[in-house]
């Protein structure tokens, strides 16, 4: 029987907390109730003490939405149940990480030879910052992730499988391809319900990580919108807001009997208050009314009226949401 393992102990007490929230529960005793897990279990599982059986795992994220499915399936990996008696190979590794690294880096250079077909990978990273890069950065903010392996350097983004395949595809690989001048690509996963959209570039790495100061690596807790781009116009500014709603926001339309109507809200969930401040700030700034959930984990903007003002100066791109909004995005709102 398969069983689940977080890849970091922040992931794992993330996961935690969503099923909290999800189940809509105020704390542990009614969630491990609720699941019917005996407390001792469920606590050994809370704290990382045994791993999770994949049946377990699928129940307890089934109310997830996709966005939060999308993350988990990139922070646990799967194992045998008898995982354990294997535990061996790690020290294999140890002894062998030299050429366990040759074999990485050599296959990153076999696919980023044939993404990038001979075209020329060199740009400027002083490049005019404009309303476009200034999304790209914000669209890195909410999904992105870079890294360097070796003398290789890797940026990526991270995409719903059947909502943002087309976003991807048609609007942000052909902006990359055009400006950086690399051909990005995209990773379909058998059975999975998101894509990888991977790229090699150097100069795109240095880009990040040095001009706006976009830590390598893990990033959610600490990454804020770059000084440069704050202190740029409020267009520029707010296009880079733009492509963090466009990667970590939420469309809801509420249809309970109590509204006369359904009634819209744009949510935007990350999990790192010191950005949802400033962002927050930012759209106050602007005249744009909001409303904070708990300790700054969430922006919300409620009503038609509201969203219309949201719209009206950040300009989200992502099908999706334009699609969910209707016509608060013709300018028919009221």
């Amino acid at each position: 029987m398969l069983r689940i393992i977080f890849l970091s102990k922040s992931a794992r007490n993330l996961f935690f907390d969503k099923v909290l929230f999800y189940y809509k529960y105020k704390n542990w005793v009614e969630l491990y109730k609720k699941l019917d897990i005996p407390r001792s279990v469920f606590d050994k599982y809370r704290h990382g003490e045994l791993t999770l059986p994949l049946e377990l795992y699928n129940k307890m994220a089934s109310l997830f939405d996709n966005k939060t499915k999308s993350y988990f399936l990139i922070n646990i990996k799967s194992v045998d149940s008898n995982w354990g008696q294997r535990e061996g190979g790690k020290s294999a590794y140890i002894i062998n990480k030299e050429v366990f690294n040759k074999g990485i880096i050599k296959g990153l250079i076999k696919i980023r030879e044939k993404i990038n077909n001979g075209m020329s990978k060199k740009f400027d990273i002083n490049l005019n910052l404009d309303n476009n890069l200034s999304y790209f950065i914000g669209l890195f903010i909410g999904d992105g992730f870079s890294n360097k392996y070796g003398k290789y350097h890797l940026t990526q983004f991270v995409g719903n499988k059947k909502e943002e395949y087309y976003f991807y595809n048609d609007l942000i690989c052909p902006y990359i391809n055009q400006t950086f001048n690399v051909r990005p690509q995209i990773k379909e996963f058998v059975g999975a319900n998101y894509i990888r959209i991977n790229i090699y570039s150097k100069d795109l790495f240095l880009m990040i990580t040095e001009r706006f100061n976009i830590a390598a690596g893990k990033k959610s807790y600490t990454v804020l919108i770059p000084e440069i781009i704050v202190k740029s116009s409020s267009e520029t500014l707010l296009s880079c807001i733009a492509g963090i709603y466009d990667a970590e926001g939420c469309i809801f339309w509420d249809k309970r009997k109590k509204y006369l109507q359904p009634y819209p809200r744009i949510d935007l969930h990350m999990i790192n208050p010191s950005i949802i401040k400033q962002i927050n700030d930012i759209l106050v700034k602007e005249g744009i009314k909001t409303s904070i959930s708990g300790n700054y984990e969430r922006i919300l903007i409620y009503g038609k009226k509201n969203i219309s003002d949201f719209l009206k100066k950040v300009p989200i791109k992502n099908p999706k949401h334009l699609s969910k909004l209707g016509e608060i995005t013709t300018g028919s709102a009221k």
